[in-house]
């Protein structure tokens, strides 16, 4: 997703609070954030799209009948009217930022986490598992595991919360775990046996 600078995001987080609770009412909040993800990628493949919502030259009627003809019918009332209310306050170039707020909105009120987690060798269900756990008890947060196999990583695992350092209690939780991922590569690289993953 493209970079908001701060005045998009304060603007993102207005639309997308208001959006989330309307959602959240109805039991659609999980449902909408999926839409609002396939909305971002509808806006990657169409740039003259997203170029068309965020002109301030074209007026809300245009826009307006822009979104009933791409989104009615194929899209939920939830999703389409609020396009329709965030077109009536010219805010239509702000769709990116608003986006992003909904998922950053819905995750704080779940309790969700995305964690990064970088190891030399993919992580076997068991240590994802364990590593899933122990993040969960520290944290007190359901913990979304985001995966990236980097065999420039000598050994153990490289843990990223939100961005954010890991403290030192959860650092000697997980150290056993590290331990355990230093002795599986070390093996496949003794053993000769080529991995591979996706990042």
């Amino acid at each position: 997703m493209a970079n908001v600078d701060e005045r998009g995001r304060e603007i993102g987080r207005l639309y997308a609070e208001a959006i989330l609770h309307v959602a959240e009412e109805q039991g659609q909040a999980e449902a909408l954030q999926e839409e609002l993800n396939e909305l971002v990628t509808y806006l990657d493949s169409n740039p003259a799209i997203e170029q068309f919502f965020g002109s301030p030259l074209v007026e809300e009627g245009p826009h307006a009948e822009a979104i009933e003809r791409a989104f009615r019918g194929k899209a939920s009332d939830l999703l389409v009217d609020s396009l329709l209310v965030i077109n009536r306050k010219g805010r239509l170039g702000s769709l990116r930022a608003i986006a992003e707020e909904y998922r950053a909105a819905l995750r704080d009120l779940r309790g969700w986490m995305d964690v990064h987690v970088r190891t030399a060798v993919p992580l076997t269900d068991a240590l994802r598992a364990r590593l899933t756990e122990a993040l969960a008890a520290t944290t007190s947060r359901k913990p979304s595991l985001i995966e990236h196999v980097d065999p420039a990583v000598i050994g153990g695992l490289i843990i990223q919360i939100e961005g954010r350092k890991i403290d030192a209690s959860l650092a000697s939780r997980l150290h056993h775990l590290s331990e355990a991922l230093h002795a599986r590569a070390s093996r496949e690289i003794h053993s000769g046996r080529a991995y591979v993953a996706e990042s």
